[in-house]
């Protein structure tokens, strides 16, 4: 578990993210949109499979890749835990 401390020194805006982003880093994943509302991760060697959070009003509206495809996977969200959830899942899923 990241510490207050460590979530406030992270490199992300949106720090309601940060201990997924902390994740996404330690399986070599990498920020290329780090805004309030906006946030992709994808892997070097592979841009074309991404990791999309976009916080309009309201909701968390979050893309996955689907394994082996060229497609995405998108679902809206209520809650950050949620969305946090879900996201770490799917990580984990693609990547083994």
């Amino acid at each position: 578990m990241l510490s207050t401390d460590t979530i406030l020194q992270t490199d992300i805006k949106n720090k309601g993210f940060a201990i997924l982003h902390s994740t996404f880093k330690q399986n070599g994943w990498h920020l290329i949109k780090n805004e309030m509302n906006w946030i992709t991760y994808t892997k070097s060697g592979d841009e074309t499979s991404y990791f999309d959070i976009k916080i309009p009003q309201n909701k968390i509206i979050v893309s996955v890749p689907i394994k082996n495809s060229t497609h995405q996977f998108v679902t809206p969200f209520n809650s950050y835990y949620a969305a946090s959830e879900f996201i770490e899942q799917k990580l984990l899923d693609y990547i083994n």
